[in-house]
């Protein structure tokens, strides 16, 4: 079976990416069968403009390689950071439901959080109103005193006042971030400690170092959803970033409340920054959710919570084919 290091030298050659990587771990379930696959075999698996020059490595460079991944591990172990495959035993079962499962997690903080079952994710427009800061600071607090892990991306806006709701409580939060150990955006450095030292966790896929632009911001918005049995996109427009986690959301099978903002004494509907949470509601993709509904709201959690439960329990996987049928079961 391939292991931790193997398995991350693997995503140190150039040419030789996630999906390939799954689809070679379709084949076989340890390194050595992996490099004796011949240039044809190989080339089926790795595309690309890299990959003869991929294939070469792996073949006959995998050494050096595999000394990498052992002092890269290392040294990020160093600065504290867990990194996590998807074949050890504390990768999240909730994870490996996903259909694009990452392959390695790094991770800052509490690593008890990577399995917790209570997660909700609170989501929304940076741009947001005062109305919609507070309704993401109470929603976190609210569900934060009920013992949920209150997940979030650390962005400005409602992300940030998710975070310092659950904050306010004591309770536990997760940021999913683009790089865990260069924060962004920079002004929430200090929130992303705050983190840390009141037993939160900070996530990423990608190793430290890596540049965030959008199309990493927007692949992290699956964890968030995929994370959590419930996902509450407070305030965002019918266009905006929020809308990818409510979209992975669905994917995922995961519930999705919006708060009622109609019934909320002055609230500026007619505001860009809440036209998306109104047609969700008004499309009945999401459930309205008040103050006076959170009892109902905590029931549909434990209801999802149980019904994810039994899914997991059924994937049961032997030990000598467990690499082959993560990636078979997608």
């Amino acid at each position: 079976m391939i292991n931790h290091e193997e398995l991350f030298a693997m995503s140190l050659i150039k040419g030789i990416g996630r999906v390939a990587i799954k689809h070679l771990l379709r084949q076989y379930d340890d390194i050595e069968s992996i490099r004796s696959m011949s240039d044809d075999e190989l080339s089926k698996q790795i595309k690309g403009r890299y990959k003869a020059e991929a294939i070469n490595n792996l073949k006959t460079n995998f050494e050096k390689f595999l000394l990498d991944a052992e002092h890269k591990i290392e040294a990020m172990t160093e600065t504290g950071i867990s990194v996590i495959s998807i074949f050890d035993d504390n990768y999240p079962e909730l994870y490996k439901q996903l259909t694009d499962k990452p392959l390695f997690l790094y991770v800052k903080g509490n690593t008890n959080l990577l399995n917790y079952q209570k997660n909700i994710a609170i989501v929304g427009t940076r741009n947001c109103t005062e109305f919609g800061r507070k309704i993401a600071f109470n929603t976190a607090q609210k569900f934060s005193n009920l013992g949920y892990n209150i997940v979030s991306g650390l962005a400005t806006g409602i992300d940030t006042a998710g975070h310092k709701g659950a904050l306010s409580s004591k309770g536990f939060t997760t940021a999913i971030l683009v790089d865990v150990e260069n924060i962004y955006p920079k002004e929430n450095q200090k929130l992303s400690e705050d983190i840390l030292d009141n037993n939160g966790m900070l996530l990423s896929e990608n190793p430290p170092g890596t540049f965030s632009h959008r199309g990493l911001l927007v692949a992290r918005d699956r964890l968030q959803s995929g994370l959590s049995i419930g996902v509450f996109p407070i305030e965002t427009g019918i266009v905006g970033g929020t809308m990818h986690t409510v979209q992975f959301s669905q994917d995922q099978n995961r519930l999705l409340f919006c708060p009622d903002l109609e019934k909320i004494p002055n609230y500026p509907l007619e505001t860009q920054a809440c036209q998306g949470v109104l047609k969700l509601i008004n499309d009945k993709i999401a459930v309205p959710y008040s103050k006076n509904t959170y009892d109902q709201v905590v029931k549909d959690l434990e209801n999802k919570l149980f019904e994810l439960s039994q899914e997991q329990n059924s994937k049961i996987y032997s030990k000598e084919n467990k690499n082959i049928e993560i990636f078979n079961n997608q």
